[in-house]
């Protein structure tokens, strides 16, 4: 096979068909726009668990399977250098749940979504867009971002208290569709520097600004004031830093006039920050001006258990036990150790969550990958490498103090956007033709159509679930309907159990209570949670079981040391339930 070698665009070849780039960018578009529009009541959470995820899902892989259906239709895959290094990368981000230690099925769907990035990178390659249309994908990101900052300010200023989002306007930060003001304010940090980088490349033709270029100098007035109020140091940081990276760009290809008045924006959004304050029943939190938080805990634990566990890990799929555990024995040898924090999944590091599951394989892929995007930025054209260090600057920041791309898919897309943009500004571009395409047209078509179906019963069940949470009297037949329990496998589990406890209790039906123990036994070996271990004793004091309930406690005081068991001890036998009952009724004569 012959493989050819073109400078940035494709080329146009005789007998090539018509490339899909309308179809692509529609996709684009929906993700970024129309998908982040859909609200679904939910107790929150990560992942699918929050509904705006599942869809984004939808057109994420309408996209992935367009950029494969292109790659079919010509018979030709398009890549560069950077698409082999990320592809070597992603094995060795995987080859962990090959270990003895893995949680196979809890980690698949970080697996998944990281693979679905890369065919999403490898997609967007199949396209030689023109100028225009490859920032027409960038204009796409702005007007997600700009649509949830509209949202932002209805929920600051005239949602009412009962409102249909279920959002409290006195408590709550504007948090737009996100319902996580660190995640929606990184997504605001971005659109600030989009809005700039942008506006720099739009050259102004005869002194007259045109409606994009005024779009781009509103940006600044209408996101700051949210930004502010949203208390996130993760956004101030990187909208500060990115700003500041992105001026002597706008300083060297930006006409004076346009510099000027982006920042004279800046300047003008901070005062209207200020102007609306006395409007609004949030205040802005003044203790987040200090750095000192719970993240100077978390992130130094796992980076010890790191360090405790260099080549391996403690398994793909088990941060959460493996933290308590490990932490709860450094604490009982040295209780000056800080004990570890119940309920915590992710360390708020993306590097360290992933070199404590998975070792130094990991580690080095994402090391790998990093030192592979600066090289391609260092690269790029002279005056404009730190205006790209700054596009990447609020998400890569994020990542580094909490885990943005397990709350949201769009900001994984919108990072994978930014290495396709700084890779195409100086791509050499191979093209090697390919006989057997079958299995890639099939995947095209079967991959939308796959991940729209689990989408929509996700959301389905969701919906389901929510209702049977919410609903009093507790009605089972919205637990029936759910048809997707893999979606939410531990939230559905324990809507099935919890009540199953209480009805054990209420009823006097000690083989229940079995029942219910046998399951949170297996279940509290993978999600070690405090409720679940003070449910655990009040079922063993039911069935008046003490010494089993007293090992429970022992293991419970064990893992959470601060934790408070004493309502969980207060429980009496159902037998003695029973006798109190039968004492005082009175007999009938």
């Amino acid at each position: 096979m012959t493989v050819l070698h073109i400078q940035g665009t494709q080329l146009a070849q005789p007998g090539i068909s018509k490339p899909l780039v309308k179809p692509f960018l529609a996709a684009l578009c929906a993700l970024f726009v129309h998908a982040l529009l859909y609200f679904q009541h939910n107790p929150g959470g990560s992942g699918l668990e929050l509904p705006f995820n599942a869809t984004s899902w939808m057109p994420f892989s309408f996209a992935i399977g367009v950029g494969l259906l292109e790659i079919s239709r010509q018979r030709i895959w398009r890549y560069t250098r950077l698409t082999l290094v990320l592809f070597v990368c992603c094995i060795l981000l995987s080859i962990p749940m090959f270990y003895s230690n893995a949680d196979v099925a809890a980690a698949s769907d970080r697996i998944i979504g990281l693979w679905a990035g890369f065919l999403f990178f490898v997609a967007l390659q199949q396209f030689a867009f023109t100028p225009s249309r490859r920032q027409l994908i960038l204009w796409f990101i702005l007007l997600g971002i700009l649509t949830q900052t509209l949202f932002g300010w209805y929920q600051y200023l005239w949602i009412e208290p009962q409102n249909a989002f279920g959002f409290d306007p006195s408590k709550s930060r504007p948090h737009g569709i996100f319902q996580q003001p660190n995640v929606m304010a990184s997504f605001l940090a971005t659109g600030l520097v989009l809005s700039g980088y942008l506006l720099a490349r739009m050259p102004m033709y005869r002194g007259k600004w045109s409606f994009q270029q005024l779009l781009l100098l509103i940006t600044p007035v209408l996101i700051i004031p949210i930004l502010i109020v949203l208390s996130s140091r993760t956004g101030w940081l990187g909208a500060m830093i990115g700003v500041a990276l992105l001026i002597p760009y706008l300083k060297q290809f930006a006409a004076k006039a346009q510099w000027r008045m982006w920042l004279l924006m800046i300047v003008l959004g901070l005062t209207t920050s200020y102007a609306v304050e006395q409007y609004s029943q949030i205040e802005t939190n003044t203790d987040k001006i200090t750095l000192s938080d719970v993240r100077s805990t978390i992130i130094p634990q796992a980076i010890n258990m790191f360090t405790t566990e260099p080549l391996t890990g403690y398994g793909y799929g088990t941060f959460e036990v493996s933290y308590l555990t490990q932490t709860a024995r450094w604490h009982q040898a040295d209780p000056s150790q800080p004990a570890g924090l119940p309920a915590l999944d992710h360390p708020h590091n993306e590097l360290t969550f992933w070199a404590a599951e998975g070792g130094i394989a990991p580690l080095i892929a994402l090391l790998l990958a990093a030192a592979a995007v600066v090289f391609k930025i260092r690269k790029a054209r002279e005056g404009t490498q730190l205006a790209l260090v700054a596009l990447f600057f609020p998400i890569t920041l994020h990542t580094q103090l909490e885990y943005p791309f397990y709350h949201s898919l769009v900001h994984w897309a919108i990072f994978i956007i930014l290495i396709y943009w700084v890779d195409n500004l100086t791509a050499k571009y191979s093209k090697k033709p390919l006989s057997y395409v079958l299995g890639i047209k099939v995947a095209a078509l079967l991959l939308p159509l796959l991940v729209s179906s689990y989408m929509i019963t996700t959301l389905y069940s969701g919906r389901m679930l929510t209702k049977f949470e919410t609903t009093l009297p507790l009605n089972i037949d919205y637990l029936m309907k759910v048809n997707n329990p893999w979606a939410w496998k531990h939230r559905y589990e324990w809507a099935l159990h919890q009540p199953q406890l209480e009805l054990a209790q209420t009823l006097n039906k000690p083989e229940l209570i079995e029942e219910y123990i046998r399951w949170a036994t297996v279940k509290a070996k993978t999600w070690p949670r405090e409720q679940l271990y003070g449910n655990l004793i009040v079922s063993y004091r039911l069935l008046g079981d003490d010494n089993h309930a007293e090992q429970i406690l022992q293991e419970a005081e064990f893992l959470f040391p601060n934790g408070d068991f004493s309502d969980a001890l207060a429980v009496q036998p159902l037998s003695k339930q029973s006798a109190a009952t039968s004492s005082a009724t009175p007999a009938t004569e």
